[in-house]
């Protein structure tokens, strides 16, 4: 029987074998007019304001911290320039010709697919995704890239004019035979979220088919996956004002730019979800207490940010997906949907709309529960016991708090403004938002945030995630 990697290495070389010469002949067929340009948001433009975010066929970004997107442009046209694709001819080579599985482009697929690990040499497929078509913002597309580019940008690394923490191990033992291969089968591959949909349909359908449906739940498996919610793109004023009542000080009003439509949980992860992954083997074989309220459909509590991450990994894995934690940013703009107001319904907090605690405490924390008109639950509500947010999205306050991807920071100041998350080599404490059952309605509020040791377990905390669209 073959392993996991056998399978990836013959995955990719059978997809070579049969697509390759095609695809390269389908590209150099169309090379006069058009290229494959990475970094772009969309044909002129690139939401990113930080020059030093692009990756382009130019070779010019010097840092690597590059969005996942890409566009087609006038060939030659692809180049870093202040945020533009600029109009005018740049030294980006041809593309390459026609390959069939030689022995080179074998070796090549086999670096890729495993890596080297006496030699400290990382799987490419970690970061950058089996088809070289990376579904993380965090890393690159590959696939497609002029062969010479890649050629160019793996020596810098390995030779240190480009900097990188993770490239610059990763190349460092590389040979220049090696680098040579891994360009040579990555020019190869046409990137697989554009390659077929590309040819037969144009451009311009599939950016139509690419915009968020909004509405339209979904769910990448049956049963143990968390239904999802398709939440558009767009520019909010992230935080509150100075006017809002029952503020807290570290809640500063800044513009935020969600550049990019992703899919979040329709609930927090329940017990039945978070069970289904011990079941599978997932989860680190941790069971959190319910506290004796009950599993099934209520929301997992007693998890630790690294708990979170564990069933994320488990989502990931199982589904082929890429999931997450939202971000603190992508957290309230969903949260909000669409409104400035203190909570999505409104001004005043409400009963009929969330589970939280007493009106008042000295305290503001440990209060306890609190039973009162809609609201019975002295404790965790069953998920989706009240009314969804206008974006589709129930409990986005109250009932639990919810774990975030950031690192907690007393404040906004230096903040990313990109919707990304903001985290820090240690972090000791995580960001989580939305309030939960024993809390004053001042924390039951879009804005509010906290900071909590990231392995903390507790009755109040759980978390929901996002996926990339």
């Amino acid at each position: 029987m073959m392993n996991l990697k056998d399978l990836l290495l013959a995955s990719a070389l059978a997809s070579i074998g049969a697509t390759a010469a095609s695809e390269a002949d389908a590209a150099a067929q169309n090379a006069t007019e058009n290229e494959v340009c990475y970094g772009v948001a969309k044909a002129g433009h690139n939401d990113c304001a930080d020059t030093r975010c692009f990756h382009s066929c130019s070779g010019m970004s010097s840092v690597d911290n590059d969005p996942g997107e890409w566009t087609m442009v006038p060939k030659g046209t692809c180049v870093q320039s202040g945020g533009t694709v600029a109009a005018q001819p740049q030294a980006c080579s041809a593309h390459v010709a026609p390959l069939s599985a030689t022995a080179d482009l074998q070796a090549g697929a086999k670096l890729y697919a495993e890596g080297d690990h006496a030699r400290a040499i990382p799987a490419c497929t970690a970061c950058h995704g089996v088809a070289g078509d990376s579904q993380n913002s965090a890393f690159p597309k590959l696939a497609g890239q002029f062969a010479s580019y890649l050629d160019a940008q793996l020596r810098a690394f390995r030779d240190g004019t480009r900097a990188s923490p993770i490239m610059d191990v990763a190349a460092k033992s590389l040979t220049d035979e090696e680098v040579a291969n891994i360009a040579q089968f990555l020019a190869a591959r046409q990137p697989a979220s554009v390659a077929n949909r590309l040819r037969a349909q144009g451009l311009q359908a599939v950016l139509s088919q690419a915009k968020p449906q909004s509405g339209e739940p979904f769910s990448d498996c049956e049963d143990a996956c968390p239904p999802l919610m398709p939440i558009p793109a767009g520019d909010f004023a992230m935080g509150s004002p100075p006017s809002e009542a029952q503020r807290f000080g570290n809640e500063q009003q800044h513009p935020v730019n969600i550049a990019r439509p992703f899919a979040m949980a329709v609930t927090s992860v329940t017990f039945q979800q978070w069970d289904a992954c011990l079941e599978d083997g997932g989860c680190n074989a941790y069971k959190p207490s319910d506290e004796g309220w009950g599993r099934g459909k209520r929301p997992v509590i007693n998890v630790s940010l690294s708990d979170a991450r564990a069933y994320i990994q488990w989502l990931s894995n199982k589904t082929g997906h890429l999931y997450a934690l939202p971000s603190e940013a992508q957290w309230e703009y969903a949260a909000r949907a669409g409104t400035s107001t203190a909570r999505w319904w409104g001004e005043a907090a409400s009963r009929s709309q969330a589970n939280y605690g007493p009106d008042d405490c000295p305290a503001q924390i440990r209060c306890g529960g609190f039973i009162a008109g809609p609201d019975q639950w002295l404790n965790t509500a069953p998920v989706g016991s009240f009314a969804a947010n206008d974006f589709g999205l129930f409990d986005m306050l109250g009932n639990v708090w919810q774990w975030t991807d950031d690192c907690w920071h007393s404040d906004y100041r230096n903040a990313p403004q990109d919707g990304s998350a903001w985290q820090e080599r240690q972090c000791t404490q995580g960001v989580i938002r939305g309030g939960a059952w024993g809390n004053i309605p001042a924390f039951i509020r879009s804005a509010s945030r906290a900071g909590y040791k990231v392995e903390g377990r507790t009755s109040n905390i759980g978390f929901r995630v996002v996926r990339e669209l």
